[in-house]
């Protein structure tokens, strides 16, 4: 399926207008149905959805592992979720597994944003990176910030990731929802080239987030969870 389509339009530049082609994200309406009752209207990127549903469930609480999956059908607009028997979904403990230099974040931050191919084309994305202490790496796109956290969140559980050893790098600011995603997942760091918000802030500090955002050149504002981001 494609996650965009070309345009003939006008561009005008220094006061001259031309017609180019332009690429222009697609849009995707995506009703998920868990054990036939409808649980959520997605808005998305049509690309990646199985880890996109993973991920959402995971993220929201509903499941805790792959299994807990039965079966999954996607068809024209619909994902239809059976679940097998009552999944007990564990809440994440964030422990202090992962350190991080300050020079580690600058850095990981300058890379992160150049590896979007989808974004460079369009303009039209966000994007969620899943760093592991071993040096896999998980990079997801989509229109929604939140829609790319959970398909990093989703592949990350099918590949039976141990999250614990993980930091999130996300584009855009990180509001409540997102914050919530990565405590829920039992990651401990999030990294923002833009802020948070007062609400994620008071969130990632009752459940000891590392909360770091406007990371741009050298500096950066670390709101919570100080103690895993190492200074020279």
């Amino acid at each position: 399926m494609d996650v965009y389509r070309e345009f003939e339009i006008i561009r005008i530049e220094e006061n001259r207008p031309s017609t180019v082609r332009d690429k222009v994200i697609e849009e995707y309406d995506l009703a998920l149905f868990v054990n036939g009752e409808r649980f959520v209207d997605l808005l998305c990127t049509p690309r990646d959805l199985e880890c996109m549903i993973y991920g959402h469930l995971f993220a929201e609480g509903v499941i805790s592992r792959k299994t807990d999956v039965k079966e999954l059908t996607i068809s024209e607009h619909r994902a239809d979720v059976v679940l097998e028997g009552k999944p007990q979904p564990t809440k994440g403990e964030l422990g202090k597994n992962i350190l991080l230099s300050a020079q580690e974040v600058f850095d990981a931050v300058e890379t992160f944003h150049d590896q979007s191919k989808l974004f460079a084309g369009t303009g039209g994305v966000h994007n969620c990176k899943l760093q592991h202490k071993n040096g896999e790496t998980i990079f997801m796109e989509d229109l929604g910030r939140h829609n790319a956290g959970d398909k990093a969140l989703g592949k990350a559980l099918l590949e039976e990731w141990d999250l614990s050893q993980v930091y999130m790098i996300t584009s855009g600011r990180v509001p409540k929802y997102m914050a919530q995603k990565a405590i829920n997942a039992g990651i401990s760091i999030v990294i923002s080239k833009s802020p948070a918000t007062a609400q994620s802030v008071e969130l990632a500090r009752a459940h000891n987030l590392t909360l770091c955002g406007f990371v741009r050149g050298r500096r950066m504002n670390i709101y919570s969870g100080p103690e895993r981001i190492l200074v020279d």
